[in-house]
């Protein structure tokens, strides 16, 4: 694996979508395993408290909440912390990514802004489509606090969501379309 695969891969499974052209880091058509197409779908009605796309959207906006702050957190507690929202592969790509950037002396800035189109269930599966705002988010130097990227507003993503033996959903895998969405 080549260090650029590394970084870009770093930056799709990190949050901070669009900052290294994603588009050039984990296509559609790329090698990256697609999230299963689910079998059985359902719109997404407005939320209740008996409503699974609840908890569901709660959980990926909370994976996306804890991945924009977990660099501010000692590495030893990455792991542990991240696993609250996320399960392999999504979960080991995140820890390994924020390892290269710490490396880099890079650090995370600001907060994406998830604008989820759609939920679809498939038993302890589901994929969320989002057109994820990640404008005021991107890569900084550590030491200058000076950023390097900055997110893009209209970025493709999909993610697979599983549901643990706890019942708690995590995301298990992110993949940034490329191109923008409506």
């Amino acid at each position: 694996m080549t260090t650029r695969y590394l970084l870009c891969r770093a930056a799709a499974s990190m949050l901070v979508p669009g900052l290294l052209l994603a588009s050039a880091c984990t296509p559609k058509n790329s090698a990256v395993p697609q999230p299963k197409p689910p079998q059985t779908s359902s719109a997404s009605p407005p939320s209740t408290s008996s409503d699974p796309s609840s908890s569901i959207r709660s959980a990926y906006q909370e994976f996306w909440q804890v991945a924009g702050t977990i660099d501010k957190q000692p590495e030893s507690e990455w792991q542990s912390r991240m696993s609250t929202v996320a399960a392999d592969p999504q979960l080991r790509r995140t820890v390994q990514g924020l390892g290269l950037l710490r490396e880099q002396a890079v650090v995370l800035y600001g907060s994406t802004t998830a604008r989820i189109t759609s939920v679809e269930l498939d038993g302890d599966r589901a994929t969320v489509q989002d057109c994820q705002d990640g404008s005021k988010a991107g890569q900084a130097d550590a030491k200058t606090g000076k950023p390097k990227t900055v997110g893009v507003e209209r970025n493709p993503v999909t993610a697979t969501m599983q549901r643990g033996t706890d019942g708690r959903w995590r995301v298990s895998d992110v993949v940034f379309g490329g191109g923008a969405c409506r």
